[in-house]
């Protein structure tokens, strides 16, 4: 009792959703180019990974800050007292400017700098990787979505040719055609396919939802699916041009090279030092006698150091990033073996789902004829209701597998551009304006002062705060 309760509350309330979305999506259609754009333009998880991605950018001017003056501004004032032989007091005030230059580092700077520069090469490899994410999520909600649609109306379908076989059987019946078993077993075949549409209007509104995520709002009135994206001849092709674009692996290589600057900055760690420091500044102070003593003054000084022993931390330091070397080496083979997988996984999903289309197609037409062909031997007497009942089962089971293996060979087509690392906004050719990473990292690579804005972080914190 309780689960047909449910069915109903749950058919309801699809059934209101469906026809207020009608409403308000006849005036306009959307196409998988539009859910595409959608997604791209607000998904928060791409706003999130390029405000990571600037985040990183800063690591260049942090770095080259080393090879740049560093100038402070100073001030000391002392006052005393002496309480002797003589009582005294002297104050005194000093003021100063110090500059200092690296000049040679053992090339510690140098190494920094190119670590930072392929942290961010991998991370905008990464960048790409979520880019793929969210556009490849979106093809598949827009997929399942009308794959769903389907489904209810085979489903809806269904229903009213049940009633109608319902009624039917009925009136057989009440001339003595049939038997009363013949009117249960269609109540109970019509009732069976009652819930079935049910369940479909219920998946409906879960492929609904995770389309509003994926998109950033409701699916409206969706076009078909457009032709089938074009995809390489081979899997050696596929797997040929993953190995050069897929995001993953370029990332795992830029990891790897920063890895072997980080080795070698640890090792100029243990190299000599050389800097310039030049001090101006000013000094008064009064004597027990109130005079005024002291004159500006200027130091230029050259500094050098060379590290002997740090009590083990600069050897350990090294092993260190040697470490992370072999890591990072290691996970460039990792991510050729996962790409390489992905590839042929992908493929071979696009392979089944080409031959099952055809199959299921094959087995849609033959179960059509035969349900037909059963219905007219049950007029003659020659077949029973039941076997009615069940060959247009077979018949509507036969048409949600064809909607079924159309949506796979869709997926699996988008699923390995993405393996190739080719589900981009430029290769789908959406025409929109796209992120542009050179932007940012162009404007702060100088280390300009100033140019942050703390609104955002102030109205954050207030929200917290309250």
């Amino acid at each position: 009792m309780r689960t047909r309760r449910l069915r109903a509350l749950l058919f309801t309330t699809a059934i209101a959703a469906a026809t207020n979305g009608i409403a308000l999506s006849a005036a306009s259609a959307e196409t998988l180019t539009d859910a595409l754009i959608q997604a791209y333009q607000t998904s928060p998880l791409l706003a999130s990974s390029r405000a990571a991605l600037r985040s990183l950018d800063e690591s260049v001017p942090q770095a080259r800050a080393n090879r740049r003056p560093q100038v402070d501004a100073n001030v000391a004032g002392s006052t005393g007292a002496d309480y002797g032989d003589f009582e005294s007091h002297a104050d005194a005030l000093q003021a100063t400017l110090v500059a200092t230059l690296l000049i040679y580092d053992s090339g510690q700077t140098k190494a920094a700098i190119e670590s930072a520069r392929n942290n961010i090469a991998a991370g905008r490899a990464d960048l790409k990787t979520v880019e793929q994410n969210v556009l490849f999520s979106a093809v598949q909600a827009y997929a399942n979505v009308r794959r769903d649609e389907e489904f209810v109306r085979i489903a809806r379908a269904d229903v009213q040719r049940l009633d109608e076989t319902l009624r039917a059987t009925q009136n057989r019946f009440d001339v003595g055609e049939v038997t009363r078993t013949d009117v249960s077993q269609s109540e109970a075949r019509l009732a069976e396919s009652r819930a079935n549409l049910a369940d479909a209007l219920g998946a409906l509104e879960v492929s609904r939802e995770a389309y509003r995520a994926a998109v950033g709002h409701p699916p409206q009135n969706l076009d078909p699916l457009p032709p089938l994206p074009a995809v390489p001849a081979s899997l050696e092709e596929s797997t040929s041009i993953a190995m050069q674009r897929n995001p993953q692996i370029v990332s795992a290589q830029f990891a790897e090279r920063s890895a072997v600057y980080d080795f070698d900055r640890a090792r100029a760690a243990t190299g000599p030092s050389v800097g310039v420091n030049v001090t101006t500044g000013i000094e008064r102070a009064t004597n027990q006698f109130g005079d005024f003593t002291g004159d500006p003054f200027a130091e230029v000084s050259i500094n050098g150091s060379m590290p002997l022993y740090s009590g083990g931390s600069n050897s350990s330091l090294i092993r260190q990033a040697q470490a992370v070397v072999d890591q990072r080496q290691f996970e460039v083979q990792d991510a050729g073996r996962s790409v390489t997988q992905s590839v042929a996984a992908a493929w071979t999903q696009l392979e089944v789902a080409k031959v099952a289309i055809t199959a299921r197609r094959e087995q849609a037409d033959a179960s059509r004829i035969a349900a037909e062909g059963v219905t007219e031997e049950a007029r003659l007497g020659a077949r029973s209701t039941l076997d009615v009942l069940d060959a247009d089962q077979d018949r509507l089971q036969a048409e949600a597998e064809v909607v079924s293996a159309v949506r796979d060979e869709y997926v699996a087509a988008y699923a390995l551009l993405q393996a190739m690392g080719l589900m981009t906004v430029e290769h789908l050719n959406l025409g929109i304006e796209t992120y542009n990473p050179d932007v940012y990292f162009a404007k702060v690579q100088n280390a300009p002062v100033g140019g942050y804005d703390t609104s955002a972080v102030d109205r954050i914190r207030a929200r917290w705060e309250r």
